[in-house]
């Protein structure tokens, strides 16, 4: 449940991130890097015992996570994400999220959720790709880095190119 949440929350902030380096330029967005939040606002599960809103246990290849975030700065929502994970092998999961900045456009984003270890499940940091957006992110690239909070939250760092 914590890989999941921490994936949600993960991706919201890396799409939150490519929004606001481009909300400051005039219909291209803006090389650079900068930080926000990404706070999970639910979780689904599609396995093959059916669809759960409760972290069903053991994931199997093909199983799916469905997730949606509210990506905050400076204690105010930006926006939000809509977030799939497949489950691949080894216990890593392939994640693709579209994060939506009401009147700004949209940026997608993928990684690879690497596997468990002895203390907890999933990472508590790791890195993706922005590949692409909408409106004033059309032409949007970069990589983002997700950290995990003590609270739950991710802290996401986006860098634009």
């Amino acid at each position: 449940m914590f890989k999941v949440k921490l994936a949600v929350t993960v991706f919201t902030a890396i799409a939150a991130a490519g929004v606001l380096a481009a909300a400051n330029a005039s219909g291209a967005h803006r090389v650079g890097s900068f930080s926000y939040l990404v706070r999970s606002a639910g979780t689904e599960y599609l396995t093959r015992a059916g669809v759960s809103a409760t972290f069903p246990g053991r994931l199997e290849t093909g199983d799916q996570i469905f997730g949606r975030d509210v990506l905050m700065r400076g204690g105010s929502k930006i926006g939000y994400d809509n977030e799939t994970c497949t489950v691949t092998f080894d216990g890593n999961d392939l994640c693709h999220v579209l994060a939506v900045f009401p009147a700004v456009g949209d940026v997608e984003a993928t990684w690879l959720w690497v596997g468990r270890n002895t203390t907890h499940y999933g990472p508590s940091h790791f890195a993706g790709v922005i590949d692409g957006g909408t409106g004033r992110y059309a032409n949007a690239g970069g990589q983002f880095e997700a950290f995990a909070l003590p609270d739950g939250t991710l802290r996401i760092t986006t860098t634009l190119r």
